[in-house]
């Protein structure tokens, strides 16, 4: 059977007795992994050695019938038995699916529970389409935690351990965490730990927390210089500069990236040329803009059109040799560049 939305989570925290089998598969590893390893514990709350078996793909394919014969194999002990597949190819996928087929049509010859771990299995792979079509197997497909989802795994994950989180630092944390169920599941820890574990009373993580200790935290800085240098503030583009860098981030990473906010404008630019309005036109971009950074990018297409952000672009690549050839000093070079932009968004806001 095919367990898809918000049956997922209900299926997986109580799932029906008589499944044999659950196929975890999709693009997001860390979710495969992590629910792999909670099923683990409804299947077999007291796994140990002798209960639970880990087979990967080469095991089957080294020996077809292994998981045929771990999946018949009584207990040492006596009571339950659980058999982990961690499926990295589907070499031996056709031999795999008979063998759920026939545990499907006779599921009493099962004396233990599977899971199969997987990666993104297209609708064709034989496993995928045995575990979705069998009485007694489902699959699950694990894809890329969206913003709510992150939103909400963060807000309850601190709220467990009586930690509040501010709005604004919660809208760039989102983004940081690139839709990873299992980064989030770390970043958040981390975080708690940094803010008392619950131990401090009235904790709430701020924005200054995420640029301090979050994975990737140092982008909400680099992203202020950026916003704030197409936008035409030099003095508060200057001071976050000179923080960054004295905060020893690399004055090239700033450079690269804002070579990728420049591109990000003139692909909106281009679209609004053809007669799409700017905030239809910042919608159509991948990976979205963030939701605190849309007014200012839609004035910053108000300010910049096209033809200037070519030029900036041309600016960029000319810092970009200068850095690499000259041996001038980096920091110079790219604070120079800063400036002058922050200096042409100035004159045409007037």
């Amino acid at each position: 059977m095919k367990i898809t939305g918000g049956r997922q989570n209900n299926f997986l925290g109580n799932p029906p007795k008589d499944i044999v089998g659950i196929l975890l598969f999709g693009p997001d590893r860390g979710l495969v992994k992590s629910r792999g390893l909670a099923l683990s514990k409804t299947f077999l709350p007291d796994a140990d050695d002798f209960g639970a078996t880990v087979l990967t793909a080469d095991d089957i394919s080294s020996d077809p019938a292994k998981l045929s014969d771990e999946m018949s194999a009584l207990s040492l002990l006596g009571g339950g038995r659980l058999v982990r597949l961690l499926l990295d190819h589907e070499r031996q996928g056709a031999a795999i699916s008979k063998i759920i087929k026939e545990l499907d049509v006779n599921p009493d010859r099962a004396e233990a529970k599977l899971i199969i771990e997987a990666g993104d299995l297209s609708p064709r792979s034989a496993v995928r389409k045995a575990c979705e079509a069998g009485k007694h197997f489902a699959a699950i497909g694990c894809y890329a935690a969206s913003a709510n989802d992150l939103r909400a795994q963060i807000k309850s994950g601190l709220a467990e351990r009586f930690i509040s989180i501010d709005a604004d630092a919660l809208e760039v944390w989102v983004p940081l965490l690139e839709g990873d169920h299992a980064l989030a599941a770390g970043e958040i820890e981390k975080i708690a730990l940094y803010k008392g574990y619950g131990k401090i009373e009235g904790a709430s993580v701020t924005l200054a927390d995420i640029r301090a200790v979050a994975a990737g935290g140092q982008m909400a800085s680099i992203d202020t210089i950026i916003m704030d240098a197409m936008s035409g503030k030099a003095d508060s583009c200057d001071a976050a500069y000179r923080r960054a860098v004295s905060g020893k981030i690399n004055p090239v990473t700033i450079l690269f990236s804002l070579q990728r906010h420049i591109l990000r404008l003139l692909e909106a630019a281009i679209k609004m040329e053809s007669g799409e309005s700017a905030s239809g036109a910042i919608k159509s971009l991948r990976p979205p803009v963030f939701r605190m950074q849309e007014r200012a990018f839609i004035s910053q297409l108000n300010t910049w059109p096209a033809q200037a952000l070519r030029g900036s672009i041309s600016r960029c690549q000319a810092a970009e040799r200068m850095v690499k050839t000259t041996g001038a000093p980096s920091e110079a070079i790219v604070s120079k560049l800063l400036l002058a932009l922050a200096g042409y968004a100035a004159k045409r806001a007037r």
